[in-house]
């Protein structure tokens, strides 16, 4: 059997590529274009004809003689009314009625209740009870106006309009006998009209009893009148009657029923039956459209060029960027113009939101959103905001505005969306400052109507924000609560909080289940956070039990558990596993594994090219995920395969154009440096702007590195200042921003140098989560660096920072207590710590823990261990390896803990050399210029001036010896007696 979730339309692609039109009209119909037809009609002051035209542009024409579907054109029929109603006559009434009825529905332009109720006061003055009636109801929802309402209602009702009943039944004032007897004074007098063959009033009938209640005899009641409307006329009776055979949760739900009236409706005419069909089929609905009915309506819809099918049609196919951007056009224009559907707005926002069938595009996302609030949709209010919040290019005055007017509507309401969605404005400071007092004051509003968990999590967040340690301690409550709820960022907040013991007393075992409950609702960052837990209590089983955590997630199908895992094994000096692992999940087509397994392979053997096959694999199974394809378009810039830069540098512009994160950065690179483009470093820094002028923090902080390094382009530093600054200004905590800004005030960088400042900076980071910011605050705080000098609290950042996985901490607490900065010295802490650092991967903290067991110091000496720890070092990927590989050739020339062994000494003093060890370089250079020959002189210089290139200071200085012919005399010793510096690159 034919899955019906695959799409399989049988019309022409190019279809698609159509810009949408006014619909085709039938033969026997004016052959001039609607616009023209309009225009004409106003030089001639035609109301009469006008206002035809509009009921005919409104109800639409049959595409063709094959395809019965009527295309309506709202705009249109909105500008033929809009001239009609300034024409005195006979018919300005009527068009006065007719365009209020657009506006109140929002038909070819925004719901506009005001104008409206002023166009229907006017047609009131005419005797029309309908007008009377749209007037009445309108002004029912506005208390301060009920009076006006109840005389519009009652003068319907005078007038013949028999449904007013229904709405003064409603009013408020009316006892419930009043009700009830103006209630069945409506009733009956529609049932008597119905009898007498008027198709509106068994459609009023059926409205009245659709609306009454979820009873089975009611829902019976208003599809029987449905029917009787259908079979009387009413055309869109019959589309009525679908929606309720088709609504799994009325209790007359009969899907295949509600097939075969949708095709009888979309058979009469309808449009929107057609589109039921097609939206049913394509979301896998509960219909169940067979892909035959589907087929045939999605081909009528698209002959008829229906932006709805457009919509749905283009995610069918894998569309060139071009087409894809073609269609996105005529979706696009046609939804501004008013030619959708309203219910239609919020799906057709969120396509351009997300970039499904579509190429997203935010500004327009928010357009439509905004379009569907000015319609009154509730729905569209809400991604509005969200846009609006989360988006900072977003945020001009006018959208800020709306949203916030709009959603104090919703909040005075008692609306939970509307007071939590007002809290975000004020604790992201979109209405100005960041007001933390009225963020939580909306919170707390929103928490009393109901048990939020997106609010616990908010209210948690903006304690946690504060600066304040007995703030911040209010936030654990909430965190328990949403974690209780099932949230899983709450389960690793609470976690986070057992683990480190400031909120809470430390409690290793509940952060432990908490992480373990969390990764298995498939929360990664829970596993990386537990596999950290586990080595920063340390023991004999912690890396076995953090290995366990890891296999345990991947056996459980966790997708990124893989990628996650192989980073774990990298960092602990396991490359081999950890590519392994990847290899056997790039096989199971995970990209992201393949992806990480070339970076891995590649680094590794200092070969771009190396590995390229996996990014080859990758781009197979690549999988729609936007980030997943920039990381995987980044790295296929890498090697020298020109067709993989190529194929990148064509899926970086696409979702660069589309707005994806990271994509504008990684396509200036490709023009920065040539790679699958023509290297453009002008057209390179232009895309950055542009991409930085709409917000995007990583082109900013590209801009202000660009800048701050002058590669590529002249330095200025104040200039790269100025872009980390904007950085901030967008997201204040930004850790990679502020970390930038603390560098630039440490060092004097564009700004004066403060000290200060840049603690201040660090401490942001830091509090977002940022290791590295911790462990430089820690620093600073042991040197008394802006701060003032606490060694304590050094040594408790520094010890946090390494336990949150930032190893290198590890050998900074052990040089503290190495030193005479600090603690007193202790060899023994020394040791153990290089060793807690050197477990975890990281190389500084290997050789000196290979170091100290060479030598004995700190620890039993164990010269094989010894060389063991430098050995596993030197097969690291970092830029330390090779001065691992250096030492190495120390301890087998100078004899160290082993026998001397002149052959091994050269032969890691060699590899330590091409591992890029300036010091290797040096003195292999020192040792070929003492064998005195032409050959093993001419191979010295040139690593003297590979070492020169790499900023070696005795080298340069060696090499203009040799250079200028001087003697072999001139050689270390030499060069120590005259004072030379080597600016602390030899020891």
């Amino acid at each position: 059997m034919t899955d019906r979730r695959k799409r399989r339309p049988n019309v022409l692609v190019a279809a698609l590529c159509l810009g949408l039109s006014t619909p085709v009209l039938a033969a026997d119909e004016p052959t001039a274009e609607p616009a023209q037809q309009v225009d004409l009609l106003i030089q001639q002051h035609d109301s009469d004809g006008l206002v035809k035209l509009a009921r005919q542009l409104q109800s639409g024409n049959a595409v063709s003689v094959d395809n019965p579907l009527r295309v309506p054109d709202f705009p249109k029929a909105r500008q033929a009314l809009e001239a009609a109603v300034t024409m005195p006559g006979a018919r300005q009434a009527e068009a006065k009625l007719f365009l209020a009825k657009m506006m109140l529905g929002g038909e070819g332009g925004p719901v506009d209740v005001d104008r409206a109720i002023s166009l229907l006061a006017d047609v009131i003055k005419t005797g029309n009870a309908e007008a009377a009636f749209l007037r009445g109801q309108r002004l029912a929802s506005r208390p301060e106006r009920i009076a006006e309402a109840r005389d519009d209602l009652s003068l319907a009702l005078r007038l013949g309009d028999a449904a007013a009943a229904f709405e003064l039944a409603k009013l408020a004032g009316s006892t419930p006998e009043q009700a009830a007897a103006m209630t069945q004074f409506g009733i009956d007098l529609l049932g008597q009209r119905a009898a007498r063959g008027d198709a509106g009033a068994a459609f009023d009938l059926a409205g009245y009893y659709r609306r009454l209640s979820d009873k089975t005899e009611d829902q019976e009641k208003a599809l029987s009148w449905y029917r009787k409307s259908a079979e009387l006329g009413q055309q869109t009776a019959a589309l009525w009657v679908a929606r309720l055979l088709g609504n799994p949760d009325s209790p007359l739900f009969d899907p295949a029923a509600a097939v075969k009236q949708y095709e009888a409706a979309a058979r009469a005419g309808s449009i929107e039956a057609a589109q039921e069909l097609v939206r049913d089929f394509a979301d896998a609905g509960t219909l169940a459209v067979p892909p035959a009915v589907y087929d045939v309506w999605i081909g009528k819809l698209i002959d008829a060029k229906d932006a709805t099918a457009v919509l749905y049609y283009s995610r069918s196919l894998q569309e060139t960027a071009e087409q894809r951007r073609t269609s996105s056009d005529a979706l696009y224009g046609a939804t501004m113009s008013g030619r959708v559907a309203p219910e239609d707005l919020v799906r057709i926002g969120e396509s351009f939101r997300d970039g499904t069938g579509v190429v997203i595009d935010q500004t327009r996302a928010a357009n439509i959103f905004r379009l569907g609030v000015e319609n009154g949709s509730g729905a569209a209010l809400t991604r509005f905001a969200h846009l609006v919040i989360d988006v900072p290019s977003l945020r001009s005055h006018e959208n800020v505005a709306l949203a916030a007017a709009k959603l104090s509507e919703l909040s005075s309401k008692g609306s939970v969306t509307g007071q939590m969605l007002l809290g975000d404005m004020y604790a992201k400071g979109v209405l100005g400052a960041v007001d933390e007092t009225r963020a939580i004051d909306y919170y707390l509003k929103a928490l009393a109507h109901a048990e939020s968990v997106e609010v616990l999590n908010r209210l948690a967040d903006v304690y946690l924000s504060s600066p304040d340690s007995d703030t911040r301690m209010k936030a654990f409550p909430f965190i328990e609560r949403a974690s209780r709820a099932g949230s899983e960022s709450a389960m690793l907040k609470e976690a986070q909080a057992y683990a480190d013991g400031k909120l809470v007393r430390q409690d290793f075992d509940k952060a432990v289940t908490l992480y373990k409950k969390a990764i298995a609702l498939g929360a990664t960052d829970a596993l990386v956070n537990l596999a950290n837990l586990y080595l920063s209590r340390g023991g004999e089983s912690a890396f076995k039990d953090a290995h366990e955590a890891f296999s345990n997630a991947i056996s459980a199908g966790n997708r990124e558990a893989p990628v996650e895992m192989a980073r774990f094994l990298k960092a602990n000096g396991k490359l081999d596993e950890a590519i392994s692992r990847l290899t056997t999940a790039a096989r199971k087509k995970n990209s992201p594994a393949a992806v990480e397994l070339y970076e891995y392979l590649s680094e590794r053997a200092q070969d771009p090219d190396v590995g390229a096959e996996w990014l080859r694999l990758a781009l197979k199974t690549v999988s729609d995920v936007p980030r997943e394809k920039v990381r995987l378009a980044s790295a296929m810039l890498m090697p020298s395969d020109v067709r993989l830069n190529g194929k990148a540098s064509i899926m970086l512009r696409e979702l660069a154009g589309a707005k994806i994160p990271g994509a504008a950065v990684a396509l200036s690179d490709a023009y920065i440096e040539g790679k699958g483009i023509a290297k453009d470093v002008t057209a390179g820094l232009e895309l950055l702007e542009q991409a930085s002028q709409k917000g995007d923090i990583d082109a900013l902080l590209k801009l202000g590195d660009l800048f701050m390094d002058g590669q590529f382009v002249n330095g200025d530093e104040k200039r790269a200042v100025d872009y980390y600054r904007a950085a901030i200004m967008l997201h204040p905590t930004d850790a990679t921003a502020n970390m930038r800004m603390a560098r630039a005030y440490r060092e004097g960088r564009g700004v004066a140098r403060d000290l200060a400042v840049a603690a201040n900076n660090l401490k942001i980071a830091s509090d977002a989560g940022s290791p590295m910011a911790t462990r430089d605050l820690g620093m600073a705080y042991m040197w008394g660096s802006g701060v003032e000098k606490k060694e304590d609290k050094g040594l408790q950042l520094l010890r946090s920072a390494a336990e949150h996985g930032y190893a290198f901490a590890w050998h900074d607490l052990a040089e503290t207590y190495g030193s005479a900065v600090g603690p007193d010295v202790d060899a023994s802490q020394t040791f153990r710590l290089n060793m807690r650092g050197a477990k975890e991967g990281h190389v500084t903290a290997m050789i000196g823990a290979g170091i100290a067991l060479l030598s004995g110091f700190g620890t039993q000496r164990d010269p094989e261990a010894g060389i063991l720890w430098l050995e596993r070092a030197s097969a690291g990927t970092g830029w330390d390896a090779s001065d691992a590989m250096y030492r190495l050739a120390e301890v087998y020339q100078f004899g160290i803990g082993v026998d001397s062994n002149v052959e091994k000494a050269l032969e890691w003093q060699l590899r330590a050399a091409n591992a890029g060890s300036t010091s290797a370089m040096f003195h292999l250079a020192l040792q070929l210029e003492a064998d005195n020959t032409d050959a093993s002189r001419a191979e010295a210089i040139k690593w003297l001036k590979k070492a020169r290139e790499l900023k070696h200071v005795q080298a340069a200085k060696k090499l203009k010896i040799m250079e200028a012919g001087g003697s072999s005399s001139g050689s270390l010793q030499g060069a120590e007696d005259k004072g030379m510096d080597d600016n602390g690159v030899e020891e």
